[in-house]
């Protein structure tokens, strides 16, 4: 009986370890309160701002249009690419570039966003049209990224 109840207690014990330890990772989705209401008042900023400057070329569906401005719903280059979406989105971008097997050379102008409106607009690219890329984006984070 003691010897059932000792491998229950360590079982216990393990798995609540195993939890404090494994808390960030990503697979297992675990996000506080705070940090889950932070990306979503950041998302919701994020879509006025893409609804100013974004929806007349990626469309309100953030699909794009084919050939001339790329899609950001399911988009691989955005999903693998973070900082230089992020880059793009600060600086403007003007070259080559390929999305989901698709060659897109345009110019995209800087927007002239505070690096705040950058990664409010990236928290709601990253999290809309079925999109799940990433974790939040912080100002911090963008204020790093140089030309």
């Amino acid at each position: 009986m003691i010897k059932k109840s000792l491998i229950a207690v360590v079982s216990i014990a393990s798995c609540v370890v195993l939890f404090l330890n494994c808390k960030n990772d990503k697979d297992l989705s675990v996000v506080s309160s705070d940090d889950a209401q932070n990306l979503k008042t950041s998302i919701a900023r994020g879509k006025a701002v893409y609804n100013d400057f974004c929806v007349s070329c990626h469309l309100p569906n953030g699909m794009g249009v084919k050939r001339t401005y790329p899609p950001l719903a399911g988009s691989d280059y955005l999903q693998n690419k973070q900082e230089e979406s992020i880059k793009g989105i600060k600086f403007g971008m003007k070259g080559e570039i390929t999305v989901n097997g698709q060659t897109y050379n345009n110019v995209m102008a800087p927007m002239g966003l505070a690096d705040d409106e950058v990664a409010d607009v990236m928290n709601y690219i990253n999290h809309s049209w079925g999109n799940d890329f990433g974790e939040m984006v912080t100002e911090a984070e963008v204020s790093k990224i140089k030309k």
